[in-house]
């Protein structure tokens, strides 16, 4: 499956995880050469929005360019990517596949639990949970990952952005739906509703329009679920097309996020001080309450250990597109992804570190 996903790094087996159990001393070695790694992958990123902000102060990127490859990346690429990480590989067998799903599952049942502790504590809406729900597991968590623990573990990655795409097509698109006031499409779907409400009462459920679940997002998911399940074999052609098409999303995503930022003040992209503390929340304190919740049930340590890493990832661009889509604060998510990105740097070798010792 490697040899399929660009972000892996190679790297000598005396830097992997269980290494610096075994040998005293090399937790700072392995937190340092992690911190290598990410500062390599945050350079990429910011480089890359740092393309778009650039295309779009010289007039290559308008706002039509946005909005049209926002509506490519949710509809083409994302569900490229949810396909092409379960066909042309072998994936871990059900055993493997099942404590994984659960592990995923938790992540996303703390992310709720905080997020409603913690609405009154800053000025607390969907997009807030959305960034916290839904973390960079494909440019960030695949190359951490495989550094620390080895290329064999890419495979619970790809489980967790199965899980991750499915409840981002699902839940994430019900909570933007549901968020009337700030969007149009549920307006729009809301008008026509009014218009014929011999209809409404199969259509709309809290400002949610039940059709947004026969997206090409969540058809995707359901698809990939499938081929895993009965373990179908899709042709070579088909497993090239999701492959090429899919490795388009991050590059895209991020040149869009940069795009959205040129109409923005800088001095106020790092001064938002409520973006701080939610970075706070996000990178270090959903991480090691995932752990200390999920070591009661998973007994496997490094899977215990690589899901507490990646909940502790920083903001995923398709969350931009997807509020993009549906009209949400755009600037806030793209404001949020440049400072979480830029503060793993620090937290994700903190995480990976205290989970080494405790």
């Amino acid at each position: 499956m490697n040899d399929r996903i660009p972000y892996h790094i190679p790297v000598s087996s005396d830097l992997r995880h269980p290494c610096l159990k075994t040998f005293p001393g090399n937790h700072t070695k392995g937190s340092l050469y992690t911190m290598l790694i990410v500062f390599n992958q945050m350079v990429s990123l910011f480089l890359l929005m740092l393309t778009g902000y650039l295309a779009n102060r010289s007039g290559v990127i308008d706002k039509t360019f946005e909005s049209k490859v926002s509506r490519f990346i949710v509809n083409i690429s994302l569900p490229a990517t949810i396909l092409n990480a379960v066909t042309g590989s072998d994936m871990a067998h059900d055993r493997e596949m099942l404590p994984i799903f659960v592990a995923a599952v938790s992540i996303f049942l703390v992310a709720h639990v905080i997020c409603h502790f913690i609405q009154k504590t800053i000025r607390w809406n969907t997009t807030y949970e959305l960034m916290l729900n839904y973390s960079n597991l494909g440019f960030m968590g695949i190359p951490i990952i495989s550094t620390i623990y080895g290329g064999e573990y890419v495979l619970h990655v790809s489980i967790f952005m199965m899980t991750f795409n499915l409840s981002l097509f699902s839940y994430g698109v019900y909570l933007l739906s549901k968020d009337d006031a700030k969007n149009t499409a549920a307006a729009a779907v809301s008008e026509v509703q009014a218009a014929a409400p011999e209809n409404s009462g199969s259509q709309k459920f809290s400002g949610f329009n039940v059709k947004r679940l026969l997206s090409p997002g969540i058809l995707s998911a359901f698809l990939a679920i499938g081929i895993y399940l009965l373990d179908i074999r899709l042709p070579q052609h088909a497993v090239s097309l999701f492959s090429t098409i899919g490795v388009t999303t991050t590059p895209l995503a991020m040149i869009v996020i940069g795009s959205t930022l040129a109409g923005v003040k800088f001095s106020t992209v790092f001064t938002d001080k409520e973006l701080y503390l939610f970075s706070f929340l996000k990178l270090l304190v959903l991480p090691m309450i995932t752990f200390f919740v999920l070591r009661f049930f998973i007994k496997d340590r490094t899977l215990l250990e690589i899901s507490t890493i990646l909940s502790g990832c920083p903001i995923a661009g398709n969350v931009s597109m997807l509020c993009m889509e549906y009209n949400q604060d755009v600037t806030l998510v793209s404001k949020g992804i440049c400072i979480s990105t830029l503060l793993s740097m620090i937290s994700i070798p903190i995480v990976s570190a205290l989970v080494a010792i405790l």
